[in-house]
């Protein structure tokens, strides 16, 4: 693994996992 891709993939967690949530609670809000 490139040691560049490491902060990588910790920022896309960080910002992915939050906007996946709100994906989820507006799915279920108007699903």
């Amino acid at each position: 693994m490139v040691p560049q891709e490491v902060p990588v993939g910790v920022m896309t967690a960080l910002f992915g996992a939050p906007f996946f949530i709100a994906l989820v609670r507006r799915g279920a809000r108007y699903g």
